[in-house]
Formats: C-alpha cells, sequence, structure tokens
C-alpha cells in the first residue's frame, strides 16, 4: 500500500524535480545552484495554490473572529449539551463549517508530498556525493560545519529554522496564538526531521523559507497599503469592466424584437448545411453534398459580411475585447475558407472551426444588442459561483480521469507509471493556469456570471458524454481505432442533436429557477467521485504497471518463459498463432516470391477459401479459440450475459476439452480474464495479456539496437478529450489515426515499439524455446506482426522509423506484403527449430488470422457487386501431428471458416482421423460496434460456394 501511495503522490513530483535539477545544473553547472534553482522553480509553480489557499484561511478566519466573542460568552455561560446545540446554531448561521478550517488548511498540507519527494529525492541522488558548495563540504552528508567538544553541529538547519521563524513572526504579526504556536511548532518540527539530512536537502529548504520570508515580506507591504491599494484596484476594475462590457447599456423601455437574432438564425441554417453536406450523412448523394457545402460555405460568408457591418452600427470599437474577438474570429475563418476554396485544401475544418468560431461571433453581437444574460438567467442569479468548481472538475476529467482510465486499459503501451502520472499532472497545472487566468480575467470585467454559466455547461455536457454516452468503437490496438464505422454514421447527428437540446433546456431551466447550488453540488460530486475512482483504477491496475516496471531494465526472461515456450518430446504438442489482420489470399503471391517459404511450411496445408467470422479481432477471434459458438451470430442468441462472459465461458470449454493432460497456455490481449475463466473450468492455464519488455531489451541487447519507445503518453490526453465530446466530434479528433497531430507528433515512434515488441518474440523463438515440458501442451499465441500501420521494410525484416510508402503494381501495400513476409519467414525459423529438436512431427501448427486486411485484389469483384463486405479473407495453415514433414504444402479450396480450427485441432487431440469441411453454406459478419451483452449487426452475410465469386454473395441481414 506505502509503494502504492509512494507512486501515486510522491514519484511524479520527483520525476519533475530531477527533470528541473538537471535543466538548473545545465544552466549553471554547479549542483548546489542547481537545488536552488529548483527550489524556485518548485515554489513559482505552486505559488498560485499557495495564494488561494491563503485567500481561503484568511476567509476562514475573518469569520471565525466575528463570533469569536459570543462563541466565548456562550462557553463561559452554558454547559454540555446546551452549550454544543447553541454554538452549532451560531456557527450555522454565521456560515461556518469545519470544512472551512480544512480548505484552508490546504496550503500546510501541500507542503508533505513535496517534503516527501525532496527527501527521497535528494537523500539518494548520486551525482551531489563528494561535491562542495558554499562552505558545504559534501551535498550528501550532514554539514558539520562545527563541533564542539568533539560534537558536530550541523549549521544549515539551525539557519533554515531562523528564515523559518523570522518568516512566522511576520506573517503571525496580526494573527491569533493559536495560529503563531502552529507556525512555530512546524518550524521546530523541520528543525527534528532535517537535523542530520544531506546538506543538500537542507539547502532546498532553506531557500524554500527564504522564498517564504520574501512572500511574507511583499504581503506585509502589500497590507501596510492596502486601503490605498484597494481603492486603486477597484478604479482599475470599474474602467476594465466600463472598458470591456460587451452589453452596451440600453433604454430599459426599448423593446426587442425577434429579428435582432438574426445573425444567430443565420449561423443555425450554415452550420445546418455544413452538416448534411458531412461524411456522417449517408443518405445524400455525393452531388447534393457537394450542393450544401457550397451553399453553407457562402452562408458563412455572408456572415461574415453582416457581422462587419452590425460591429459597425453598433460602435463595437467603444468594447475593445468584442472588437479584437470578432475581427481575427473573421479573419481567421475566412483565411481559412479561401485556403478551401481556391487552394484546394481539406474543407471539414472549415465547415469544424467556422461553425465554432461563427457561433461566438453572432452571441458577441447579439449580446451587444439585446443583453443574452437576461434571457439565460434572472438578475438575482449568479452564476459566477459555478466557476471554480467547473473549472476545478474539467481539468480533472480532461487531464487526470479520463487519461488514467485509458492507460489502466493497456498500461505495457505507455511509459512507467511514474512518468505517465507526471505528464498527466503537468497538464493539469497548465490546464489549470489557464482556466485560472480565464477565471481572473472574468471577474475583472465582471463577467463571472457570463463565464461560470460557460464552463459549468461545458463541464456537464463532457461530463454527460464521458460517462453516461461513450461510443462503442472496438479495441483501440496500436492507436488504430479497430472499427471506425461507428464514426461516420447519421445516427451520430440525430443523437448529438437530440442530447445538446435535452441537456441544454434541462441547464437553462435549473439555472433560471436559481438552483445554482444544485449544479455547484453536481460539480463538486463529479470531482470527489472522479478523484476516487482514478484511485480505484490505478490500484486494480497496480499489478500490471508494477510488473512492467520490474521489468523494465531486465533482458532476463520472464518466469513463465518456460512454460509459455516448453513443448513435450514424447506427447502432443498444439500450437496456434493468430497473425493479427494478415489476408489469407496474399498467401499463393507470398509463395511464389520467396520460394524458401515453401521448404520451411512442408506439411502444411493452405486452405485458401477460410473466411473470417468479422471484420475485426474483438468479433472473429473468440471463434478461433472456441469455435462456432463463439461466432457473433451464435453469441447473440444469449442475451442475458455479456460479451465477456460469454466469450470466456466458450475459452474454458475448449480447454476442458483438451483436459488435464494438456497444458494450456492462452497468450491472448482482448478477451481472456482470469476470473471469469475460473468461474468455468478447474483447470489452471496460463493467462498472458501482456509479454512484458524483457523479449524486446533482450533482442535489442544482442542486436546492438537502440529503439525510441515514442511519446505515446501524449495520446492519453488526445483519447481523453475524443471520450468527452460529442460523437460527431470524434472523427475530427480521430482524424485516420493521427489523433490530433499536435497531440501525437511521436505516434510513428511509439508504433515502431509496439511493432519491435511483437518482432523480438519472434526472432527469438528459436532460442527461448525448450522441450523439457512433461505433459502435453496447447499454446495460443497472438501477434500483431502482420497488422497496420506497417513499418516493415520490403525484402527483409528490418523496421523503418516511418511507414513503408508504395503500393504494388497489384494494389496490395508494399508495407503489409513485407509484414506478412516478415512473419511468415519468423516463423518459419521457429519451425525448422521444432524439427532440428525432433518435436515437429508430433505437433499440431495452426497459423491463422482473425481477419484480412482491406486489400485483397481477388476481392475486387464481389466488393464492386455488393459494397462493403468486411474483411473475409483469412490465412490458415494447419500442419497435423504424425503427417509427412516432406509433403510439399498442399492447397485446399474446402469451403471453410476459422472457426473450423479447432475442429482439426481435436481430431488429432482425439485421434479421430483426418477431417474434411466442404461447407455449403458460410457466414460472415460486420458489426455495427457492440454493446456490453451483443455485437450490433451492420451486415450479415451468407456465402455459398467461393468467397472470391460475387455470386456466392447474399445480405441476409435481419
Amino acid at each position: 500500500m506505502l509503494d502504492f501511495l509512494y507512486t501515486l503522490f510522491i514519484a511524479p513530483l520527483e520525476f519533475w524535480m530531477h527533470k528541473a535539477l538537471l535543466w538548473g545544473f545545465d544552466i549553471t553547472q554547479q549542483w548546489g545552484w542547481a537545488i536552488i534553482v529548483m527550489s524556485l522553480i518548485v515554489n513559482i509553480v505552486i505559488l498560485p495554490i499557495y495564494m488561494k489557499a491563503e485567500s481561503w484561511q484568511e476567509d476562514e478566519r475573518a469569520l471565525r473572529k466575528s463570533f469569536e466573542e459570543k462563541e466565548a460568552m456562550i462557553k463561559r455561560a452554558y454547559k454540555g449539551q446546551e452549550r454544543f446545540a447553541m454554538i452549532t446554531t451560531m456557527h450555522r448561521q454565521a456560515g461556518y463549517s469545519p470544512l472551512l478550517t480544512l480548505r484552508s488548511s490546504i496550503g500546510f498540507f501541500l507542503q508533505i508530498p513535496f517534503f516527501f519527494a525532496a527527501y527521497h529525492f535528494l537523500s539518494h541522488f548520486e551525482p551531489l556525493q563528494g561535491v562542495s558548495f558554499m562552505g558545504l563540504t559534501d551535498l550528501s552528508k550532514p554539514d558539520e560545519i562545527f563541533s564542539i567538544g568533539g560534537f558536530a553541529i550541523n549549521f544549515m538547519p539551525i539557519l533554515m529554522t531562523v528564515i523559518n521563524i523570522a518568516s512566522a513572526l511576520i506573517y503571525t504579526k496580526n494573527l491569533s496564538k493559536r495560529d503563531k504556536y502552529q507556525l512555530y511548532g512546524m518550524a521546530a518540527l523541520f528543525l527534528v526531521l532535517l537535523y542530520n539530512a544531506a546538506s543538500g536537502l537542507v539547502l532546498y529548504w532553506t531557500f524554500n523559507n527564504i522564498f517564504s520570508l520574501g512572500k511574507n515580506i511583499v504581503y506585509d507591504l502589500v497590507h501596510h497599503f492596502s486601503r490605498k491599494l484597494a481603492g486603486l484596484w477597484k478604479s482599475v476594475c470599474a474602467l476594465t469592466r466600463r472598458a470591456f462590457a460587451f452589453t452596451r447599456e440600453t433604454d430599459s423601455r426599448q423593446a426587442h424584437g425577434w429579428m435582432d437574432g438574426y445573425l444567430v438564425y443565420l449561423w443555425a441554417f450554415a452550420t445546418l448545411l455544413a452538416v448534411l453536406s458531412s461524411n456522417q450523412i449517408t443518405q445524400l448523394g455525393d452531388g447534393a453534398k457537394m450542393t450544401l457545402s457550397s451553399v453553407s460555405d457562402y452562408a458563412f460568408v455572408l456572415l461574415a459580411l453582416l457581422s462587419l457591418v452590425e460591429g459597425v452600427r453598433l460602435k463595437i470599437w467603444k468594447h475593445p475585447i468584442a472588437l479584437v474577438l470578432v475581427l481575427f474570429f473573421i479573419y481567421y475563418e475566412m483565411y481559412t475558407w479561401s485556403k478551401w476554396n481556391f487552394l484546394g485544401s481539406h474543407r471539414r475544418y472549415f465547415s469544424l472551426s467556422a461553425g465554432i468560431t461563427f457561433l461566438a461571433v453572432s452571441l458577441i453581437l447579439t449580446n451587444l444588442k439585446v443583453g443574452l444574460g437576461k434571457l439565460l438567467y434572472p438578475t438575482s442569479v449568479k452564476p459566477a459561483a459555478l466557476l471554480t468548481p467547473a473549472a476545478i472538475w474539467l481539468v480533472i476529467l480532461l487531464s487526470f480521469y479520463l487519461p488514467v482510465q485509458a492507460y489502466t486499459t493497456a498500461p505495457e503501451g505507455f511509459s512507467r507509471i511514474e512518468e505517465v502520472l507526471a505528464l498527466l499532472l503537468a497538464c493539469m497545472c497548465i490546464s489549470g493556469v489557464f482556466l485560472w487566468c480565464i477565471t481572473k480575467l472574468s471577474h475583472l470585467t465582471g463577467y463571472a456570471d457570463c463565464a461560470g454559466y460557460t464552463l459549468a455547461f461545458i463541464a456537464l455536457l463532457m461530463t454527460v458524454y464521458a460517462f453516461l454516452l461513450p461510443l462503442n468503437v472496438g479495441t483501440i490496438q496500436a492507436f488504430i481505432i479497430a472499427n471506425t464505422d461507428p464514426l461516420f454514421r447519421t445516427f451520430n447527428v440525430v443523437v448529438d442533436l437530440a442530447v445538446i437540446t435535452v441537456f441544454t433546456a434541462l441547464f437553462v431551466f435549473l439555472i433560471r429557477k436559481g438552483k445554482v447550488a444544485w449544479v455547484k453540488t453536481l460539480l463538486v460530486l463529479c470531482t470527489v467521485g472522479g478523484l476516487l475512482n482514478t484511485v480505484v483504477m490505478l490500484k486494480s491496475s497496480q499489478e500490471a504497471w508494477t510488473r512492467d516496471a520490474e521489468n523494465e531494465q531486465s533482458v532476463e526472461l520472464p518466469e513463465y518463459n518456460d512454460r509459455l515456450f516448453g513443448f513435450t518430446k514424447t506427447g502432443h504438442n498444439v500450437v496456434v498463432v493468430m497473425l493479427d489482420a494478415f489476408a489469407g489470399r496474399h498467401l499463393d503471391r507470398i509463395l511464389a516470391e520467396n520460394p524458401a517459404l515453401n521448404d520451411q511450411y512442408r506439411g502444411f496445408t493452405w486452405y485458401r477459401e477460410a473466411i473470417s467470422s468479422g471484420p475485426s479481432t474483438l468479433s472473429s477471434l473468440p471463434s478461433i479459440v472456441c469455435g462456432e459458438a463463439c461466432t457473433p451470430w451464435q453469441l447473440n442468441k444469449e442475451t442475458d450475459l455479456s460479451l465477456a462472459e460469454k466469450i470466456n465461458r466458450g475459452f474454458a470449454d475448449t480447454l476442458n476439452r483438451f483436459g488435464d493432460t494438456y497444458d494450456a497456455v492462452l497468450y491472448e490481449r482482448n478477451w481472456t480474464e482470469r476470473n471469469r475463466l475460473a468461474k468455468y473450468t478447474a483447470h489452471q492455464p496460463l493467462l498472458i495479456r501482456n509479454i512484458g519488455e524483457s523479449y524486446i531489451r533482450r533482442f535489442t541487447a544482442q542486436n546492438n539496437l537502440t529503439i525510441d519507445r515514442g511519446n505515446s503518453d501524449t495520446f492519453l490526453i488526445a483519447v481523453s478529450v475524443f471520450n468527452a465530446v460529442p460523437w460527431s466530434l470524434k472523427n475530427f479528433i480521430y482524424k485516420d489515426g493521427r489523433w490530433i497531430e499536435r497531440l501525437m507528433g511521436e505516434s510513428t515512434a511509439a508504433l515502431v515499439y509496439n511493432l519491435y515488441r511483437d518482432l523480438a518474440l519472434f526472432e527469438l523463438l528459436p532460442e527461448v524455446s525448450n522441450t523439457r515440458a512433461q505433459k502435453n501442451t496447447f499454446k495460443f499465441i497472438d501477434s500483431e506482426l502482420s497488422h497496420y500501420p506497417w513499418f516493415t521494410e520490403p525484402g527483409s525484416c528490418k523496421v523503418l522509423d516511418h511507414e513503408t510508402p508504395g503500393t504494388r503494381a497489384d494494389g496490395i501495400p508494399e508495407g503489409q506484403m513485407a509484414a506478412e513476409v516478415c512473419s511468415l519467414t519468423t516463423l518459419g525459423r521457429w519451425f525448422d527449430w521444432m524439427r532440428a529438436e525432433g518435436i515437429f512431427d508430433n505437433t499440431t501448427i495452426v497459423v491463422v488470422s482473425d481477419h484480412s486486411s482491406g486489400s485483397v485484389p481477388e476481392l475486387n469483384p464481389v466488393i464492386k457487386a455488393h459494397g462493403v463486405i468486411g474483411r473475409p479473407s483469412s490465412l490458415l495453415l494447419i500442419k497435423p501431428k504424425n503427417g509427412n514433414p516432406n509433403d510439399p504444402m498442399k492447397i485446399s479450396d474446402d469451403h471453410l471458416g476459422i472457426l473450423d480450427t479447432m475442429k482439426f485441432i481435436f481430431a488429432d487431440v482425439e485421434n479421430t482421423g483426418p477431417v474434411r469441411v466442404n461447407r455449403d453454406v458460410r457466414y460472415t459478419f460486420v458489426p455495427d460496434g457492440q454493446t456490453a451483452n451483443e455485437y450490433r449487426t451492420e451486415q450479415f452475410w451468407e456465402v455459398k460456394g467461393s468467397m472470391f465469386d460475387k455470386d456466392s454473395w447474399k445480405n441476409i441481414t435481419p
């Protein structure tokens, strides 16, 4: 538990302290000065929080002082329950709560994690050993500057305490004895804690106290001139509000007509046409969409011109902020539109940005005319109270809760936990400072109510989409969404219109009814619940990210390696290797162009008519392990259990059929869950979802490679925004796998690293495998070596630092073919090892893919005739046990599917003889996402005959 708390609260601070210290050393070339620079950076960063905490503390003291005399009188005059009741009533009437004391103590509590972080970091920072600085002989040890009678005296802790007390004397000059005693007690406590600490640590804390002393001197001067400053500040605020006011003063008797909002109406018309012309509206043809898009563009241009005219009529130059915003938005959008209209740039960006910015323009100008605040909430209601809680929740939601949620699903894809938390801490600080500036500016200009109203609306709307309306797009593998179809549907627009309309009506109703306190309470509950749930998610995934951290530097094989790749010489071995997204029908080209593979795959049969069960790993993989019972159409028949439960039950059925005589291993990344599986089988399979870093580190060490892991951590921020925006906007965040390019600027390096992880495992298979197993074995191995995106160099397994360019004459991407050849070549060397070890004959081997890619030339006639059919052409290579290992590869045109894989395997396990499957009817499935319990059916295909014959396909979607 202590390790978890350290990782959560202390490690991220240590990470940034380390960065600050190294930056200070780069500037000063002195570790002592670097510590001082680090101290200044830390204090400057947390200064806004200190200022806010001290503001709360002053408010709490003033409130407490207002009833202290009355409270003392009650304590003198009453006793027992009567005294308690009267004091409680008095506190309630004064608006005082013990929580105010806790809130005002944030400044003190904030020091605790920083103290522990600095203590742990500087006490163990090896470069400080033997380094002297300004009379300190060794920054890694106590200073021991003086000695009395052979007893060493540490001077720095005493100096630190003197400065601390001086700071407290200034700070507590006008405070109560209780407050003074607290600060003096803290000074004594730090003296005891740090007296024998390393002098580098005491140097850091001493300069913290010097900074605090300087801050208190400035505060004291401010309080001394507070009256003059307060008057000056009021004058500045008044002038600012007058200069920056958006709403002009109008005659209260002046009536406003519905035509005053014509700019908003024109914006709604242009935006509606833009939505109808988007790629999410599938009912309209391309010609109609082009016409609508042109009309939409010219409507936005007209809106820009009318806005300029309206601005002149309203004398907008009297309102500087409004003038700057309107001119900037109009200039930016007209520049963007000219690039689209005349230079052919991508139009979707213009339609999105114009919809957002011209809404702001139309609202600003309409507000100047009629004062929209009066329509949204009455004068008696003050939504400014929502500003701070909405800002805090928005920061936590987008910069902490949602990123952690994404991280805990697959910790192996990102950096160490402390680096991830450090990044999120930095994002929280940056976004927090940005929103803090907005709150201060809104108060300065007198528009805190408007800012609070807007920020609360955005925060709660994002909460609805993040928690109540997640869009199921399947598993995100290697930063690529498995099923992008849900991003481009008319249904998205319908849902967003309905949700935003209902949400807006409810929000406006609550504010107009004066229920600001309700909304504020909801925001606070979201904040508390989000933080608690984040801690729970991190705790539940601790085993995964702890294992990654332990193995990060090790090239030793994991403990389970012998079992994972252990085979028996005397019994029966079963090996199933799933190559994700391998296009089965490419194999004839691959064999013709790489004749050496024909020798490595002697004894195999290629079933070139093998059809997938679905176009994604989530829909198709389960049928490889447990046959037709785990196909989407069969799983959908049982609606009272979740998909995960049904699939793990199917996996357990397969393990039960193998029985006790087989040692089973499942390296599967999508569905396997130990707890669910254990409900249906008494066997103890080895279950692996994350293979870890050991293999890639061993591979890179052997080949003298340095692989940039990339900054995949920023993906967490991109996917956070993706989860929180309306459905219609998610494709703008995803951007075809680029995930807002600026946030995923180093995504290529991260993708390359993931590819190396699977390549390293396959390259090391002959080295890490053994023949020491005492039982029969069954192994299922999942690999994404052949999965998009492709970085493999044609003609070798060399991994490029960029996507493989070029497309072959037959329309197949060069990178795809190279990745598939590499997959088969590395596996072929493993099979050669099996031959050399004498276990090839007694091993049943299946090489299968869950689905194909989109580039299968033989399927082009089918696609041309029927449209979207998914990715049906799977790879299926089977070598039975006790066959003739010298027979050349056979080719079968049996009409089967990958769901028949286990039939061939159990024919060997149960010695029932050879299997021949020649189905008259096969099925394949194109899902439209999935719920917890079932796959949504977009298309359901019946295939009679060859899948490459367009006449064999029939759409039987219910």
